[in-house]
C-alpha cells in the first residue's frame, strides 16, 4: 500500500476523487482516504499544516494501514534560484532547517538520536517521481528540502537556509514525515510545487498560486500511481 500525505485540502482534494472503491475513516481528528488508483493500494490524508501533524499523520499510516511507502506531496516555496513558480522540487533528502541545539550539536539540524542531519529518500522512488514529471513536461529539480515550522518570505531567512544546508525549496512538513518513515524502515519521498519563491512576495504569490502549484503536483502523483 502507498501511503499519501498532503496538509492542506488543495492538495489531497483531486486526488481522493481519484480513489476507487473509497473508505474513509478518522483518526485522531486526521481523516483517511483508503482504495485504490490504478492499480495500487493507496490512503491518502490530510495531515494539517506542520511538522507535529505531519509526524501524527506519518506514524499513523504506518501503524494502522502498513503501508510500503509514502510520499508527501503539495507546495512550497523555492529557495534555488533555478525553481520558478509551479517548477517542481523532489527530494533527494529532507533537514529540519528549525532544528538547532547548538551549543550542544556542532551543527544546525542535527538530530542527535540518529547523529544525521540529511534523512535520505528512497532513490527509486525518486527516479519514478522524476521520470513522472519529465513525462508531463513539468521542469523539477532534485535536491534537499528543508521543512520547519515557519512559512519563509524574507531573503535572510531563505539565504540562512540555504547556506546551511543547499537547499532548494522549503516548507512545513516533509522531514518530520521523513523521519517517521526512517525510524519505521518505511520508503518515503517528498514532492513539492512551487507555489512560491521564499521572498518578500511569497505571501501574495502562496495565496495566487497555491491551488495551480497544488494540481501539479496531483498530476505527477497520480502519473506516478497509475505507471
Amino acid at each position: 500500500m502507498i501511503g499519501i500525505i498532503g496538509a492542506m485540502t488543495p492538495e489531497v482534494l483531486d486526488l481522493v476523487g481519484n480513489i476507487s472503491d473509497c473508505k474513509k475513516e478518522t483518526i485522531s481528528g486526521i481523516d483517511f482516504y483508503s482504495g485504490t488508483i490504478g492499480k495500487n493500494e493507496v490512503v491518502v490524508a490530510k495531515s494539517g499544516i506542520g511538522k507535529t501533524f505531519a509526524a501524527m499523520c506519518s506514524e499513523i499510516m504506518i501503524l494502522k494501514y502498513h503501508v510500503d511507502e509514502v510520499v508527501h506531496i503539495g507546495i512550497a516555496g523555492a529557495l534555488s534560484e533555478k525553481l520558478g513558480i509551479k517548477d517542481v522540487a523532489i527530494a533527494s533528502s529532507v533537514v529540519q532547517h528549525d532544528l538547532n541545539s547548538i551549543p550542544f550539536d556542532p551543527k544546525y539540524g542535527l538530530i542527535e538520536d540518529l547523529n544525521m542531519v540529511e534523512i535520505p529518500c528512497d532513490k527509486e522512488i525518486v527516479n519514478k517521481i522524476a521520470k513522472c514529471a519529465e513525462n508531463l513536461n513539468v521542469k523539477y529539480l532534485i535536491g534537499v528540502i528543508a521543512s520547519g515550522d515557519q512559512f519563509i518570505d524574507n531573503e535572510n531567512e531563505k539565504e540562512r537556509i540555504k547556506k546551511n544546508f543547499n537547499a532548494i525549496a522549503a516548507e512545513m512538513e516533509g522531514a518530520s514525515t521523513g523521519l517517521v518513515c526512517y525510524v519505521n524502515k518505511v520508503k518515503f519521498c517528498v514532492l513539492r510545487a512551487m507555489s512560491d519563491k521564499s521572498d518578500e512576495n511569497a505571501e501574495d504569490d502562496y495565496y495566487s498560486q497555491k491551488k495551480i502549484a497544488s494540481d501539479v503536483s496531483t498530476r505527477i502523483i497520480l502519473s506516478y500511481l497509475k505507471m
